[in-house]
């Protein structure tokens, strides 16, 4: 079980106006600036991934330009 399911567990088991404090809580911390910085840095983190070249090679040409490498390093 992950951290959102076993919170999900406690908090149906709270009366109404618990569960609500909860989520209080819960949007009181989505308003502080690290929870802000994280959001930003893990979008930022896929952007980056999703602009990998690798993404957009197939694996005859990856195995192309490692093969060219290797050789230009024996060669070396």
């Amino acid at each position: 079980m992950n951290i959102a399911e076993t919170v999900y567990q406690h908090v149906k088991a709270m009366p109404p106006i618990q569960a609500m404090e909860v989520l209080h809580f819960v949007e009181f911390l989505e308003t502080k600036p690290e929870f802000k910085r994280q959001q930003t840095a893990k979008n930022e983190l896929l952007l980056f991934m999703q602009n990998l070249p690798v993404a957009n090679r197939n694996d005859a040409e990856i195995d192309a330009e490692f093969f060219a490498m290797r050789d230009e390093w024996d060669n070396a």
